[in-house]
């Protein structure tokens, strides 16, 4: 049940680390372009069989409802090097602060580094709605809506494909760098 009194379906991970884990991102095809305006981002996109957001609005309702939550990060590259990242606080606060990250408490149990906490107190950016900390336009430079600071260590909106310029897939700096790119990415998360 979201705060406007709406219910909204959401994917349930039941699978990995004993379950309970909602996913608010899912990117294994390409078959959903993600390069999209802020109102989609608000409400959410895609498919839950296949490539999704869950809509902004939904993951500020869900990690703002008097619980902590953890996220965790699970990539896959096309070479087939499988890597997770667990943090053990987020949050996404309101439109009205455009739903700014709040990430912290990344864990050693990760067999990903962190390229997520450097993103923390940004708020989130689409190509008209520029909200990074960045001289340019993040958002339109690298043809995504993300939380973008000057500009990214992580992103997982970025194009889908192996064979990109420099930093425009699906991207997890510390691991990978900016040339390596994720085929199989997905967020979620769960009470603590």
């Amino acid at each position: 049940m979201m705060s406007t009194g709406e219910s909204k379906d959401i994917y349930c991970n039941m699978d990995i680390d004993s379950g309970g884990w909602t996913v608010i991102l899912r990117r294994k095809d390409g078959s959903v372009n993600f390069v999209r305006e802020w109102e989609d981002y608000k409400v959410g996109f895609g498919s839950l069989e296949g490539e999704f957001w869950a809509g902004n609005d939904l993951i500020h309702d869900l990690t703002t409802d008097g619980r902590n939550y953890s996220l965790r990060v699970d990539l896959e590259s096309y070479d087939g090097e499988a890597i997770f990242a667990i943090y053990s606080s987020f949050s996404v606060g309101p439109e009205s602060d455009n739903y700014r990250l709040h990430v912290g408490g990344y864990s050693s149990a990760s067999t990903a580094k962190d390229s997520l906490s450097t993103h923390n107190n940004m708020m989130f950016s689409t190509k008209t709605r520029d909200n990074d900390i960045y001289s340019n336009n993040c958002a339109a430079k690298f043809d995504a809506c993300w939380w973008f600071y000057k500009c990214h260590s992580s992103l997982l909106t970025g194009t889908y494909g192996k064979n990109l310029k420099f930093a425009q897939g699906i991207t997890w700096k510390s691991d990978w760098g900016f040339n390596k790119f994720a085929k199989f990415a997905t967020m979620m998360i769960r009470p603590n």
